[in-house]
């Protein structure tokens, strides 16, 4: 197993780890959704920076081609 594996299967848990809080948050109806995580990050400068600075990382490394 390459290290490429190793990250794309890493990021793999990451998103199913979030898709089960979502779903868990939703079923008790108790709120703080993966969306209001986002809502209460995206009202001040440093969450959107950190927003903005995720959504690169995740463009870079994922969605670039790679020249070789």
């Amino acid at each position: 197993m390459s290290t490429r594996d190793v990250t794309v299967l890493g990021y793999a848990l990451v998103l199913l780890t979030a898709l089960c809080y979502e779903l868990a948050m939703r079923a008790r109806s108790a709120g703080g959704t993966v969306g209001d995580v986002l809502t209460a990050a995206m009202r001040v400068r440093t969450g959107r920076l950190i927003v903005l600075l995720s959504w690169w990382w995740i463009g870079w490394h994922f969605l670039a081609r790679n020249s070789g």
